[in-house]
């Protein structure tokens, strides 16, 4: 995949040593925000959630990138699957819901029915599809660590790829006995870049302004930030260039009494302030450092 001029424009930049002056398609493009879908979103780890969200056999979550749709189901405890949400037949989503319990997965588009393990049970009108074994939803690599549910979507395949290693840094065991207690999504009109920056220089907001004693990156769109033993996911959801959603899942021991809603919420505070900023300077918000994380990773990307 060609990688669109204003993508390459900043790699020149950077290795001129100059000034990057981004152009205004590299935050407003399709083109763009598709070569970020493929090259740099799936990249490993992506940690969407804490293990108490598959709680039970037949539990079910999606989680989205952009274009891109993964359901987490707990089929039994130690057969987890990350599933690509599409099915077989014309590529709807077998799974609309953002979560629920159910012994099966079903597609309302043409009622396609599907074990939690991906595999095709009924394909409705097709009754001459009698060997049914080799047609099943691809999946991910997947693996619960500390509590974390975490993903890969680098790969797909018909039998999920082997889960290569996770850096899980200051992330503690504890987490896996831990509860959640508050779960929030946010919604904004910026690009992931301009959210991507604000959430990562300033992890306090995740813990209503009091310190960060450290945040864990899991891939380019979610971090674990932790202090003392509270600790909060964030997980950035990229739907459209100028489209993105967050959300913040705090986590904390099992006897912790769940926050108080006490006035309003400092994060949406922020949120107002910086959107300010962004409209303010659109072009200059982005620093160098961001540039030089951001280039390397679809620079790879390139034809040879």
């Amino acid at each position: 995949m060609e990688l669109p001029d204003s993508i390459k424009a900043i790699g020149e930049q950077i290795e001129a040593g100059g000034t990057v002056a981004p152009t205004a398609e590299l935050f407003e493009a399709y083109p763009v925000f598709a070569a970020e879908v493929a090259h740099l979103f799936t990249r490993p780890w992506l940690a969407v959630d804490h293990m108490s969200r598959l709680a039970a056999d037949g539990d079910y979550f999606r989680a989205d990138i952009g274009s891109r749709s993964v359901v987490l189901v707990r089929e039994a405890a130690d057969r987890i699957h990350a599933l690509r949400n599409a099915c077989l037949h014309a590529g709807y989503r077998v799974c609309e819901e953002e979560s629920g319990r159910s012994d099966h997965l079903f597609c309302q588009y043409h009622g396609w029915s599907y074990a939690l393990d991906g595999r095709l049970t009924d394909p409705l009108l097709r009754p001459e599809m009698t060997d049914r074994s080799r047609f099943r939803m691809p999946q991910y690599a997947m693996q619960i660590r500390h509590g974390l549910i975490l993903v890969d979507l680098s790969a797909v395949a018909p039998e999920a790829p082997p889960a290569g290693p996770v850096e899980l840094g200051a992330v503690p065991e504890a987490l896996a006995e831990a509860g959640v207690t508050s779960r929030k999504r946010y919604s904004t009109t910026w690009n992931w870049k301009y959210l991507r920056q604000f959430l990562w220089t300033a992890p306090e907001l995740v813990f209503a302004g009091d310190d960060c004693d450290e945040i864990v990156e899991f891939g380019p769109l979610s971090f674990v930030a932790l202090r003392g033993d509270h600790a909060a996911l964030v997980r950035l959801t990229p739907r459209f260039p100028g489209h993105t959603d967050f959300e913040i899942v705090r986590i904390a021991p099992a006897d912790t009494p769940a926050p108080a809603a006490n006035g309003a919420d400092p994060i949406e505070e922020a949120l107002r302030r910086h959107g300010d900023t962004i409209a303010a300077a659109p072009l200059r918000l982005l620093d160098r450092r961001f540039y030089e994380w951001y280039w390397p990773h679809l620079s790879a990307a390139q034809p040879q």
